[in-house]
């Protein structure tokens, strides 16, 4: 049974919370949300995502404000003063040298006096600051946490770790290898940071840790980190680039809001995006969701105005929280995975350009019941079992979008279990009273890591393989059919490392996607011997990165494939024969 709600509460995060060694989070609730009939959240399309205070603390300024009340520092000229240059062997020098050059007590003297603060910052870690702006923190164990609490006599908020009043003066953070945490809010308002560098040995970025670090372009974060505390990169708006662990088990609140992203990728161990967790992310075009994900929380993506692709699995997510999407202009196309259970009701609110939402019957029924707004752009699906076409058929489903009596919705396949090893798609399915649909595309997640595929024959209606649907299919063997294929998409098979045969009988096929074969060592030779509508562009880095030497084609079509399929345009040099 599907149980939708919509709510009425509006929550507003406190990124500064009161911190101990351990990080804790606190949340505060706000003002009063606007009635569900609105399309807006009118009281906060103003930019009021930012980080505030708990209830009783004055509520953080905008960062305009800030500049208008906070004097403006002079550079200290130390800062300037470049670091003696140290006399040591070159690495590359001879073992010999190398040991034979103690360190001197001047060498001692220089390195000491080049540091301008430095003290403890947890029971076995210390830290560091010298004259070129490089903070070090060094030994074994957890980083002490802090506390980040708003300050009337500075009208800003102030975090009581020892570096805070030389934050302006930090450029470059060096983690050693042996600490396990960066600390809460410890690099809060490092505003000329540039470089940070950490060590596999961490394990947790505290909240708020790198907060309003507005110099910060990219960072590597190590596999070995399981939690990105909230707040952690919050307001670093030239933030580019981030990896996200596969091991982090959520993505906490507001931890990636007002950044500039572009591409995130949401690892397989999370299970749920918090609230704001990139809103204000006016760069971010695109997200995938994986099939782990269960929540999306209040505003996750609110005012994500170039967010144009949400790639999400079709079963997993239950919850979409409150304006999850709002103002999200960029969006054309929705899914509504078929596991949802929770869907506000402004959850695309103020999604202008949003053409067709795709929902199930079910849910679509009951959204109709309540008013929502959204359901008069809703595009209805529903899943049909397969029959007999598999022998595991009870966890097999196609996914009929608008289906009509006529026959004529558009079939997907929809999900292969992982005990089937060979898959034959069939022409047609059938669906409700008899009714017959036939099966023109595969859905990007019906194979997609499928760990025991081994053979696919593609039935004849197939017209789209889209992007990425076998990728990591790792003991794929055999592709055959594929009579009526038109578009290969982009790396539709990258990682199928064992992959042998691919003969397509389509005479259609005009695309071959980008690095379609990519990491494929064991696939030698391309079959398109009917294919005779193939294109320049059509190719273009087909075979990148592909193992592939030879492609047979039609003897007709010999001389232009050639061309086609020179080094220059797919991306590697092939034979080409017929």
């Amino acid at each position: 049974m599907i149980h939708l709600k919509v709510t009425s509460v509006l929550l507003s995060a406190a990124i500064c919370m009161s911190m101990a060694v351990s990080p804790v989070a606190v949340l505060a609730d706000e003002t009063e949300v606007p009635s569900e009939t609105q399309t807006t959240d009118t009281a906060e399309t103003k930019e009021t995502d930012k980080p505030a205070p708990k209830e009783t603390e004055k509520p953080e300024p905008s960062e305009t404000e800030i500049k208008e009340t906070e004097p403006s520092e002079t550079e200290d000229p130390d800062t300037k003063e470049q670091e003696p240059e140290k006399k040591v062997p070159e690495e590359k020098g001879s073992e010999e040298q190398a040991v034979e050059r103690p360190e001197t007590e001047e060498d001692k003297k220089e390195a000491l006096n080049s540091i301008v603060a430095s003290g403890k910052c947890g029971p076995k870690v210390n830290w560091s600051l010298d004259k070129a702006g490089t903070f070090k923190i060094t030994g074994k164990g957890s980083m002490t946490g802090y506390n980040c609490e708003y300050s009337n006599e500075t009208d800003a908020y102030v975090v009581d770790s020892p570096w805070f009043s030389r934050r302006k003066e930090i450029r470059k953070v060096i983690v050693s290898k042996g600490v396990t945490t960066v600390g809460s809010y410890a690099f809060r308002e490092c505003s000329n940071l540039v470089s940070v560098s950490l060590p596999t040995s961490l394990k947790i970025i505290g909240d708020g840790a790198f907060g309003f670090c507005e110099s910060i372009t990219k960072i590597s974060v190590p596999k070995t980190v399981t939690r990105i505390g909230e707040g952690a990169f919050s307001s670093d708006y030239k933030l580019v680039s981030i990896n996200i662990p596969n091991g982090v088990k959520e993505i906490s609140d507001y931890t990636f809001s007002f950044t500039a992203l572009t591409n995130v990728v949401i690892p397989s161990s999370a299970t749920s995006i918090g609230k704001y967790a990139f809103s204000g992310c006016k760069a971010l075009k695109s997200i995938k969701i994986p099939s782990n994900v269960t929540h999306i929380d209040d505003r996750a993506f609110r005012n994500c105005t170039s967010l144009e692709t949400v790639d999400i699995a079709f079963v997993g997510l239950d919850w979409i929280g409150t304006f999850a999407f709002q103002n999200c202009t960029g969006l054309k196309h929705f899914l509504v995975p078929l596991s949802v259970m929770y869907l506000d009701s402004q959850a695309f609110g103020g999604c202008d350009n949003l053409e067709e939402i795709e929902m199930s019957e079910t849910l679509y029924n009951e959204c109709k019941g309540l008013g929502y707004p959204f359901v008069a752009k809703a595009k209805v699906f529903h899943y049909l079992p397969a029959g007999q076409d598999f022998p595991d058929a009870q966890n097999v489903y196609y996914r009929v979008l608008n289906p009509e009596i006529n026959g004529t919705g558009t079939v997907m396949l929809y999900t292969i279990p992982y005990s089937i090893e060979k898959v034959v798609i069939p022409s047609v399915v059938t669906g409700p009273e008899g009714v017959k649909y036939k099966v023109v595309n595969i859905d990007p997640w019906a194979f997609r890591f499928h760990p025991n595929i081994k053979s696919i024959v593609i039935g004849p209606n197939i017209t789209s393989i889209y992007d990425t649907a076998f990728e990591n299919c790792t003991n794929l063997v055999s592709v055959t059919g594929g009579a009526g294929l038109r578009t290969i998409g982009t790396r539709a098979f990258k990682g199928c490392t064992k992959l042998k045969t691919f003969n397509i009988s389509s005479k259609v096929l005009k695309k071959i996607g980008a690095y379609a074969f990519q990491g494929d060592r064991y696939l030698k030779t391309l079959y398109l011997k009917k294919t005779t509508k193939l294109t320049k562009s059509g190719v273009k880095r087909s075979l990148k990165g592909s193992s592939v030497k030879t492609v047979k084609v039609k003897k007709s079509k010999l001389k232009k494939y050639k061309k086609y399929f020179k080094k220059k345009n797919c991306g590697k040099k092939v034979k080409v024969k017929k």
